[in-house]
């Protein structure tokens, strides 16, 4: 985790997990052991379904954005974990 990645962290009040149990993914246990002080912080499951069905895809990202922009909207600064570099193979895509 690049020390970046650790400031974005710990600037956010909010933090993005991919999968329904935030908690229980490898991104959010490697991210938790860089701050520890993730624990303290409202932890939100992001379901991305792995498929090539387009309408479930949709769905599944439409489903994402209303629930990430609900804390944007408040004024609420969001980090979204994931494994490895986000623009070039990640759930974030």
């Amino acid at each position: 985790m690049t020390l970046k990645a650790v400031r974005v962290i710990r600037s956010c009040g909010v933090v993005a997990v991919p999968g329904r149990d935030p908690r229980a993914s490898l991104a959010y246990r490697i991210a938790a052991a860089a701050v520890p002080e993730l624990v303290d912080k409202t932890v939100i499951g992001v379901d991305m379904v792995m498929s090539r069905d387009e309408a479930l895809l949709k769905r599944a990202h439409d489903e994402a954005a209303e629930v990430l922009s609900t804390y944007l909207d408040q004024g609420q600064d969001v980090a979204y974990l994931v494994l490895g570099d986000p623009t070039i193979y990640s759930t974030f895509s």
